[in-house]
């Protein structure tokens, strides 16, 4: 049986994005664009995972995770917030709203399908009395940052010839 993905976020491109991720998965992904649309359809379908923009209209995602987890009826759906590379997380919010967790765009699609999966299966896991929960390790909010981008240095050969060696002035021609 196909789980159900709520993704409430403004950006057509996310949607689009996170629809082309879970095409392969079995998993059906419904798409709102604003957080009041996603408190809608949560209380219509009750999807097994709800992934929300923090700055969308209408209600942001810490709003909508709050609504979700201080719901009895609806407290068991996990919920990840997006957000943008360069969007500050509010940790505290996040906590308090009681979300499980927070994915920056743009993200690696298959990061996004494990998460998912992995919330999931814990998820499905604890509703079974007995049940070992999975074995991967969640991230909490408190522990969530940034990525941290690579540095790549280029050798001396791999350099373009129109870009200097760092701390050195570029050389222009005089044509």
């Amino acid at each position: 049986m196909a789980a159900t993905l709520l993704l409430a976020d403004d950006s057509v491109t996310i949607q689009r994005v996170i629809e082309l991720t879970f095409a392969d998965e079995d998993v059906t992904v419904i798409a709102v664009s604003d957080g009041d649309a996603a408190i809608a359809r949560v209380e219509a379908d009750l999807p097994d995972i709800v992934l929300a923009d923090v700055g969308m209209p209408g209600k942001n995602g810490y709003e909508v995770a709050s609504y979700i987890k201080h719901s009895p009826r609806l407290s068991h759906i996990p919920v990840l917030l997006l957000t943008g590379a360069f969007e500050p997380v509010d940790r505290d919010k996040a906590k308090d709203a009681g979300c499980d967790g927070v994915l920056a765009k743009p993200f690696e699609p298959q990061l996004v399908i494990n998460r998912v999966l992995e919330l999931l299966g814990r998820r499905s896991a604890a509703a079974m009395p007995g049940a070992a929960a999975p074995s991967a390790i969640p991230v909490p909010v408190g522990d969530w940052a940034p990525p941290e981008p690579p540095i790549v240095r280029a050798t001396p050969e791999e350099r373009p010839l129109d870009r200097p060696a760092p701390g050195r002035p570029l050389e222009r021609s005089a044509s």
